[in-house]
């Protein structure tokens, strides 16, 4: 279940990025690799916790994992708005640069007048 959720929330945004016209697969690398991190952090602790025999058993690893996945599964949703959220302030981020960046843009000086334009060098 928690792969099915993880390629929708990918997915989403995948199409997010594609919407705001940013490069989508820094995001979604990022999406998954904090995911898959923060479980092998996870994995570890329960690890340290109960032990490395515990984890080899599989009735004693299903009773300790099983009251965890539905905080799993809600990590994995908290942590799609985390990227949604960020990806909208990068976008809000890079308009607002456009936006200085062409309010700082130098005026591009006047054409001159015929009464401005001295050729007396030329002759």
């Amino acid at each position: 279940m928690d792969i099915i959720l993880l390629i929708i929330f990918s997915y989403a945004i995948y199409r997010m990025a594609i919407n705001y016209n940013i490069t989508p697969w820094k995001w979604i690398m990022r999406y998954v690799g904090a995911f898959f991190a923060s479980m092998v952090i996870l994995f570890m602790t329960l690890t340290a916790i109960y032990g490395l025999n515990s984890m080899k058993d599989m009735d004693a690893m299903q009773k300790i994992v099983s009251p965890l996945s539905p905080f799993i599964l809600l990590y994995q949703f908290v942590l799609f708005f985390f990227f949604r959220t960020r990806i909208i302030r990068y976008v809000d981020i890079l308009d607002q640069i456009d936006k200085n960046n062409n309010n700082n843009m130098p005026n591009t000086p006047a054409a001159p007048t015929k009464e401005q334009k001295d050729f007396s060098y030329f002759r």
